[in-house]
């Protein structure tokens, strides 16, 4: 007889059923309804075993895809593929300086100088310089298609979240993760339009696919390559 999942609970008052939901790292989340009987937890999670062992093994497969990216060295180049932008890092060494700096320059060289041998203190100020590239180029770009599509949104964000390329909350704020800079145009503007198509429907219901199909037709081969699509971000961006 097969054990039972680990797994968490954690009630919140948004939710309105229960849901499982599965990290990267392979664990188990049982999000429930205020009120929700834990004592019911158990059950609901063995019911749903099916469904958890195949969300776990796909899991799996995401965790292999992500491998050649899992190293944290610090870059000697940086690829933007969503603006078409290469940029190459050099790290100059300061005696006795105790934070860095980082330079952007004209011929499309980050310098990057002061503690270098600090690669946290690196690897900081590399995605705060990503999280500023992000509010440049990707909140006009999100701008641009919401004109087009005529979906319009209250505000937008820059975020570096560890599961989602974008988000949109119920009163129409949508953050966009920086990573996206990294993936292909195609598929930043499938996630642009996905989180606009989430200012009228706040779900993932029929109603919301037909829209997503109506504003973005080829949608459904895009998000089928956005399942592996981490894999083009860098271990130090991560």
């Amino acid at each position: 007889m097969r054990s039972s999942p680990d797994y968490t609970v954690r009630e919140s008052a948004r939710a309105t059923r229960v849901c499982l939901k599965i990290s990267l790292a392979g664990q188990l989340e049982v999000v429930v309804p205020r009120g929700f009987d834990p004592r019911r937890v158990p059950a609901l999670v063995d019911r749903k075993r099916a469904w958890i062992d195949t969300a776990l093994r796909r899991v799996d497969e995401q965790r292999s895809l992500f491998a050649p990216n899992i190293s944290k060295a610090l870059p000697n180049e940086i690829i933007l593929q969503a603006i078409g932008e290469r940029w190459n890092v050099e790290y100059h060494t300061l005696a006795d300086a105790n934070r860095v700096t980082l330079l952007p320059q004209q011929d499309a060289r980050l310098i990057v100088r002061g503690a270098v041998d600090n690669t946290t203190l690196c690897r900081t100020a590399l995605k705060i310089w990503l999280s500023r590239q992000a509010q440049t180029h990707l909140v006009p770009w999100l701008d641009e298609i919401s004109a087009q599509t005529g979906l319009s949104y209250r505000q937008a964000r820059v975020r570096g979240q560890k599961t989602r390329w974008g988000s949109c909350s119920r009163s129409r704020t949508i953050n966009l993760n920086y990573k996206l800079l990294f993936l292909a145009a195609p598929l930043v503007r499938c996630v642009l339009v996905h989180e606009l198509c989430h200012t009228v429907h706040f779900n993932h219901s029929s109603s919301f696919w037909t829209l997503m199909a109506e504003k973005e037709p080829g949608y459904k081969a895009l998000d089928v390559e956005l399942r592996t699509a981490r894999r083009h971000v860098p271990g130090w961006a991560d």
